[in-house]
């Protein structure tokens, strides 16, 4: 069985969905059932990163392909603002915390920052390492967005052993393996509170690819589902007085 692009960003849409519910709604479920789909959900921004790399190398525009992910983050930014002033001013919430989530500011960053790279190696002088600089720049800021020095990482991995099987699965392994490794050292809340080592799940998706976009796209439907769950989440969850 093998997946295509759609395919693997429905999946991860629909455990990118499950997760948030279990994230926003926890009071709601089945006790244990949140922890568990935030396990399965570990799987979902490694995907979107692979997915996101594999656009820029087969876009025929990468400019306008970073300048959409850029206006994608800042209708995210500008939607979270908007929403929190509004959730505080209308339900007055005990337990008020304003809605932070932009994993498209992650992923704007994160071309950025290959983008610049790809460049500086085509570039000769000062050009090249002018690139060079600006591509650390853009790593080092995209630490400060939600998806921080593991979505960097996963963006340099696939960005430079792109194509390159199975190094590039075994890089992605081993990055995993040193997760779990820095993860056992608060063993005693290992189970409760460490899961980002369950990424590895992703890996199977990664290796089933079969390098083909699939017959639809509905680019735009993924682009805004993304702020429109999340924002009816928190709204509900607020709206339901829940957590306080």
């Amino acid at each position: 069985m093998k997946f295509n692009s759609f395919q693997l960003k429905l999946i991860a849409l629909i455990l990118m969905f499950t997760e948030h519910v279990g994230r926003f709604l926890e009071e709601l479920l089945p006790a244990r059932l949140p922890l568990y789909l935030r396990y399965a959900g570990r799987v979902v921004a490694p995907i979107f990163v692979f997915l996101v790399v594999e656009s820029f190398f087969k876009t025929r525009d990468r400019k306008r392909y970073i300048l959409r992910l850029y206006l994608w983050a800042f209708i995210m930014q500008a939607g979270n603002i908007i929403l929190s002033y509004l959730v505080q001013s209308a339900f007055h919430p005990v337990n008020y915390y304003a809605m932070d989530h932009n994993v498209m500011l992650s992923l704007a960053t994160g071309v950025s920052t290959i983008a610049a790279l790809e460049w500086a190696r085509s570039q000769r002088g000062y050009r090249q390492w002018f690139g060079y600089a600006l591509g650390v720049l853009f790593g080092i800021a995209s630490l400060y967005t939600e998806a921080s020095v593991f979505g960097l990482a996963i963006f340099l991995i696939f960005y430079f052993l792109h194509d390159k099987k199975p190094w590039v699965y075994y890089a992605y392994t081993a990055l995993c393996l040193i997760v779990l490794a820095w993860n056992l050292h608060y063993f005693d809340h290992f189970w409760e509170f460490e899961f980002q080592w369950m990424m590895i799940a992703a890996l199977p998706f990664f290796i089933l690819y079969n390098g083909e976009r699939g017959r639809f796209s509905l680019k735009y439907l993924f682009y805004s589902f993304y702020p429109l769950h999340l924002w009816s989440l928190y709204l509900l969850r607020f709206a339901l007085r829940l957590g306080g």
